[in-house]
């Protein structure tokens, strides 16, 4: 009997594509008003894919487990020198055996109706114990053990564990229900298969797992050595089987560590200039574990990149903004067309600059499969397997032989620092490489990362640019003022004449109050309560403002810290903590254009967004004030990048911060960290971000885009759309809307339900919204959405 490995594909009929040619068609003209030439461009590429796609030969399960361990070899010859081994042995195994479990019958039924027939299986009816369980019981540790000289009984465990749970199912099977399906489904099919007797099932195995995966078994936490162990073998199992499952043969693409084409680019770009310190250090210790603190202007996304080494690499940064801003310098300025980007908005970036030359789909997948050698993206997905959620060991088995750089780490909230500490902890144990590079590294954060066990000067190196011998400009850039009022708008208003002026505020009602006190000709506003195709718009009208010779005035606010590559003459801003305040700091004379001779950055302590005690809020209380008062003793002198650096040294040293809610909500996450046992969270909940949200779309924008919406939903409620064009209208709808992140109730104002609901199927996350929403798309004029203060002080923050 020949075994299967999955269903075959189904073949379209003429009609069927007929069918799709013509709904792909009818999109088109109905959204003709809303679509660009390349939109249509990626809608007619779809309908030809379709018209053009061959019937599959189903692949047998042999094909499967050659490919898949074809797929492994292929992989270890590149990258084999990450692993032990034993490691690479551990991990070839797993792949031979992970699916002999699919030759029971109830399986091969599924996946071949003629089989059903032919043995009278009702495959609706009849409980199928999951593959990898069946699997995982047809191997003995003596069999284990004489796999490998290499082997030891504590590497049956995680093996063992990684088979059984290659596939996330719940665990509901004891070893009698298990002998008595594989008596009637699976011993005389695997017994043909393998061309060998096999004499009884190993159910004892199951008392070697690491967890169950269930919720009436004992929980605890796994030995670390065999749940690292563990991490890897099923980290790799998964990615080689969506691998060849994808249909590719190598699991990674464009490996760049013998040509080093990036790095060769980068030092074409440079064009001979002399690389500025924090590039040479991190270019001599790229086989090491770094922290470096540089300022702006230090050229660090270039030391970074020279870090890496063609090596496999992660650059992370806290936005997507800011991601698709180094992804794009790197494509573009270094001419690296292999770099990646994932985050949950890439595809829309992908289909932005499609060009005809390349299969956005398959570019995109490959980036989710985390197979280019060089990938920009937030932390989110990448740290989820601190959770040890099944389904997440892909990221920590990857950054094994990766290289990692943390971009500002500052700028995250203390539930993402806990999940970085902890897990660039696991990282570096499994042989990893990190580098954080940052303009500012509060003290109190290395205190953590000694408490968990990474200490300076063991497991990584610490080097600080600030000081004076460092500096490669020619002065100080900064001078402080500091002013316990509100904002002096007639001021404002005169310097805005003749000067680039930013404005920060700590809140966005604040900042659209500002703007509708302001509100003129060279007034601009920039906040996150844009619907996203308004705040792109803006963002590239203020990045081109800072570029121009140009006068103004642009209220923003948070958003501008990290994400914008922006430079203005002079800052107006509330006062905030300490690393937000240097952060606003650096969007002003950031290229050090003149020496100050009176304040340019003009701090107002009015103590807008700052909480008082436990009620949340944009700052904690302690914390601000911490700031300004430390921040008192550099004003009216010029505030050096040394002395920034002793300001947050000072604000956040581990005496000052310890009784703040900031050092506590750390502490308690790393200890959640520490204690979470397997299966505890699932792959869905195991958020690095703990942010409940909301996308809405405004009434009067839904009202405006009626037509956009409900033909755009009818195509998605169609199947057999192509990917691309269903992401291509998702995106279109989703350009309209905002994130609301919700910290308290649902608002009254939004609606339950999400637009297109039908029938309990989800087709879009939107939900509409009964705010106003004010904005000229022709003059880049208008506040965004519009509520009360209070609600946004209450809890909900854009």
């Amino acid at each position: 009997m020949e075994y299967y490995a999955k269903s075959k594909k189904v073949q379209f009929t003429s009609e069927r594509i007929n069918e799709i040619k013509k709904n792909m068609k009818n999109i088109e003209e109905c959204l003709k008003e809303n679509l660009t030439e390349t939109d249509v461009e990626i809608l007619n590429s779809s309908i030809t894919d379709i018209a053009e796609k061959t019937e599959e030969k189903q692949k047998t399960l042999k094909e499967h487990h050659k490919d898949i361990v074809t797929c492994a070899e292929m992989f270890f010859l590149e990258y084999g020198e990450y692993f032990t081994e034993k490691e690479k042995k551990l991990v070839v195994e797993a792949c031979r055996i992970h699916d002999l479990g699919k030759v029971n019958l109830v399986f091969q039924a599924m996946i071949c109706p003629k089989l059903a027939e032919k043995f009278h299986i009702d495959v609706r009816k009849t409980q199928q114990i999951p593959h990898g369980f069946l699997s995982a019981v047809t191997i003995s540790l003596d069999e284990f053990d004489d796999l490998s000289e290499l082997f030891s009984d504590k590497d049956f465990g995680p093996f063992i564990t990684a088979v059984y749970y290659h596939h996330d199912r719940e665990d509901h099977y004891n070893s009698p229900a298990i002998r008595k399906y594989a008596e009637k489904y699976y011993m005389k099919q695997i017994e043909e298969y393998l061309n060998r007797k096999i004499r009884k099932l190993n159910c004892s195995n199951l008392d070697d797992l690491l967890f169950r995966n269930n919720v009436y078994t004992g929980k605890y936490i796994p030995d670390s050595n065999a749940w690292k162990e563990y991490l890897l073998i099923k980290g790799l199992l998964n990615k080689f089987d969506y691998t060849v499952s994808a249909g590719y043969e190598n699991a990674e693409s464009a490996i760049d560590l013998h040509e080093k084409k990036l790095v060769k680019n980068i030092e074409k770009f440079l064009n001979g200039k002399e690389l500025r310190p924090a590039q040479k250090f991190m270019k001599m210790n790229r086989d090491k574990n770094l922290i470096v603190i540089a300022p702006t202007g230090s050229g660090k996304t270039e030391a970074s990149l020279l870090w890496m080494n063609g090596e496999k690499s992660f650059y992370t940064l806290p936005l997507k903004v800011s991601s698709n801003a180094i992804y794009l310098r790197i494509k573009e300025n270094y001419e690296y067309k292999d770099v990646a980007l994932l985050h949950s908005d890439a595809m829309a970036v992908y289909l932005r600059e499609y060009n005809g030359n390349e299969d956005i789909g398959e570019k995109y997948e490959r980036s989710k499969m985390l197979s280019q050698p060089l990938t920009v993206c937030t932390v989110d997905q990448l740290f989820r397997f601190v959770y040890r959620a099944l389904g997440t060991e892909i990221f920590a088995a990857t950054l094994k032989y990766s290289k990692l750089v943390l971009d500002e780490i500052q700028a995250y909230e203390p539930r993402v620092i806990a999940t970085i500490i902890y897990g660039l902890k696991m990282i570096q144990e499994m042989g990893g490489k990190f580098a954080i590079i940052t303009a500012t590294f509060p003290p109190v954060l290395k205190y953590f990362m000694e408490q968990y066990g990474l200490v300076e000067g063991k497991q990584y190196i610490f080097k600080d640019f600030t000081g004076k011998e460092y500096q490669v400009e020619k002065y100080p850039r900064h001078k402080v003022e500091i002013r316990h009022s509100e904002m002096n708008l007639d001021e404002i208003r005169l310097r805005g004449k003749n000067r680039k002026v930013l404005v920060i505020c700590n809140t966005v009602s604040k900042a659209q109050k500002l703007y509708k006190k302001l509100e003129g000709e060279n007034v601009w506003l920039l906040h996150s309560k844009y619907i996203r195709r308004d705040r792109a718009f803006l963002e590239r009208k203020i990045m081109g403002f800072s570029e121009s010779g140009e006068s103004g005035i642009w209220i923003t606010t948070q958003i501008v810290e990290a994400s914008l590559d922006i430079d203005f003459d002079i800052l107006y801003t509330e006062m905030c903590t300490a690393d937000s305040l240097l952060q606003r700091m650096g969007r002003c004379n950031r290229k050090g254009r003149y020496c100050p001779n009176e304040a340019n950055i003009v701090v107002f302590d009015n103590r807008n967004g700052v909480s008082e005690g436990k009620r949340r809020s944009v700052y904690e209380d302690k914390l601000y004030d911490r700031s300004l008062e430390l921040l008192s003793k550099y004003e009216h002198i010029l505030f050096s990048e040394d002395k920034k650096t002793a300001y947050m040294n000072e604000v956040y040293s581990v005496d000052g911060v310890k009784e703040t809610i900031y050092f506590e909500n750390i502490q308690k996450d790393l200890k959640l960290f520490s204690e979470i046992h397997p299966t505890e969270y699932s792959a869905d909940e195991a958020e690095v971000r703990d942010i409940r949200s909301v996308t809405i779309v405004p009434e009067n924008v839904y009202v405006e885009n009626q037509n956009l919406f409900e033909y755009g939903v009818e195509f998605l409620k169609k199947p057999n759309m192509s990917r691309e064009a269903r992401s291509l209208i998702k995106s279109k709808l989703e350009n309209l809307t905002l994130s609301l992140n919700l910290y308290q109730k649902f608002p009254a104002e939004v609606d339950r339900t999400t637009i297109g609901l039908s029938e309990n199927r989800k087709i879009t996350g939107i939900h509409r919204a009964q705010y106003n929403y004010e904005f000229d798309i022709e003059s880049g004029k208008g506040r965004g959405i519009l509520f009360d203060e209070q609600l946004e002080l209450d809890g909900i923050f854009v």
